[in-house]
């Protein structure tokens, strides 16, 4: 009775184990207009429209998180689900074969590739016109963690950038397109949930063109960047703008405060910079 136990637990424990080893199967950024997902070798980040409202999952098999929250008759529902299910299909695109993922039921196109690596030695900025590539270098990585029921999942890739927080006085989740110059960045948000008691702030929104947002090249207007101010375009897309800088440090002005963008940082997961036009699919 005891050896059958040992074996049962044991193929519980490789079964946790191929959750975590098979996401670098996956490793992405994946879109459609209905669902997105940024995967990594520790991390997939999942968000998808269903009939009943937004979901978002997030799975990182490291730290037992296994999350998922629906926004549900206004409020938001989080809840510990069953890791994600992944897997590559593959569809013909005007004759040409082309690579998906599909969680549940949605599919989705690659939009990214994401290169994992060592802890590297990031640029420093030496003069104004390296601020574009240091605000995409600097931010480049994955950072997670958990205490008790509070969890957070910051990761930013090359194109993207994706939160998924939870707390007592937040729920903060969100993806984004983003690009950045000696200017400032363009951040450009399709997806966003948000619960905040302080502001009463109750948010639920997917882009309806989500795949095209997360796809294609964002066109930055210089003519929008403002020190002074956080300047959102009607089209969505929100600028912040650079202040100064040293070799370690970039301060843009953020929506009501400023933002700090360290070069040196700490991150669970590194990924390699390519610059922004090569990272395109």
């Amino acid at each position: 009775m005891k050896r059958l136990f040992f074996v049962f637990l044991l193929a519980l424990v490789i079964q946790s184990a191929s959750f975590a080893s098979d996401f670098s199967k996956y490793r992405g950024v994946w879109a459609s207009n209905d669902a997105e997902a940024v995967v990594t070798d520790s991390v997939c980040m999942f968000f998808e429209n269903t009939p009943t409202g937004l979901r978002a999952f997030l799975n990182i098999p490291t730290q037992d998180i296994y999350s998922c929250t629906t926004y549900k008759d206004s409020a938001f529902v989080v809840e510990t689900t069953k890791p994600l299910i992944l897997t590559n299909e593959v569809k013909t695109v005007n004759g040409v074969a082309v690579k998906t993922l599909r969680i549940g039921d949605k599919v989705m196109s690659k939009v990214e590739d994401i290169i994992t690596c060592k802890p590297y030695e990031k640029s420093t900025a030496k003069s104004k016109l390296d601020i574009g590539k240091c605000l995409q270098e600097w931010r480049l990585g994955a950072k997670f963690g958990k205490d008790g029921d509070v969890f957070m999942c910051e990761l930013n890739t090359n194109r993207h950038m994706f939160i998924y927080l939870i707390n007592s006085n937040m729920t903060y989740i969100r993806a984004a397109a983003t690009a950045n110059n000696n200017n400032g960045t363009l951040f450009f948000q399709n997806i966003r949930m948000m619960r905040n008691n302080n502001t009463g702030e109750m948010t639920s929104y997917m882009a309806p063109d989500n795949y095209n947002i997360a796809a294609n090249d964002l066109k930055i207007d210089d003519s929008k960047f403002n020190p002074n101010a956080c300047v959102f375009n009607p089209d969505g897309g929100i600028y912040w703008s650079f202040i100064s800088f040293t070799p370690d440090q970039i301060k843009i002005n953020g929506c009501g405060e400023i933002y700090y963008i360290n070069r040196i940082d700490q991150f669970e997961e590194y990924f390699k910079y390519i610059p922004y036009e090569a990272a395109h699919l």
